[in-house]
């Protein structure tokens, strides 16, 4: 499987300066190619240089706005938390992709965003 990173990511806060000061975007979890639980898919990621906000906003500051989560192109998610539950991903495999937004919901330029594959087994699911 392939991992395509669009955009160099910074992995914590104390990396912010790693961003050049520009929005960015890390998944921390799930890793490419990995086996994960689907009901609930946890999402975990880092935003550094980019305020997540619910709102819209007509005439937004650059670095505002939301998250769209995708699985196999189809939109599961836009939020303006950092964790996303996706419930109830079936079993196989998923391509899962990342990118922020802006407020007005227009993408941001450059684009920031990313790509992995993940495979989702159920059986691994607690309870």
């Amino acid at each position: 499987m392939v991992f395509l990173l669009l955009l160099a990511a910074c992995g914590s806060e104390a990396d912010t300066a790693a961003c050049g000061g520009e929005p960015c975007l890390t998944l921390l979890s799930p890793t490419d190619g990995s086996i994960v639980c689907g009901t609930p898919l946890a999402v975990v990621t880092d935003v550094a240089n980019f305020t997540l906000t619910n709102e819209t906003i007509e005439d937004p500051p650059p670095d505002t706005g939301h998250m769209h989560v995708y699985l196999n192109g189809q939109e599961v998610a836009q939020t303006d938390m950092e964790t996303v539950y996706v419930p109830e991903v079936a079993d196989g495999e998923w391509q899962l992709s990342l990118d922020l937004a802006s407020a007005d919901h227009s993408a941001l330029d450059p684009y920031v965003g990313l790509v992995i594959y993940i495979t989702v087994d159920n059986t691994l699911c607690s309870g």
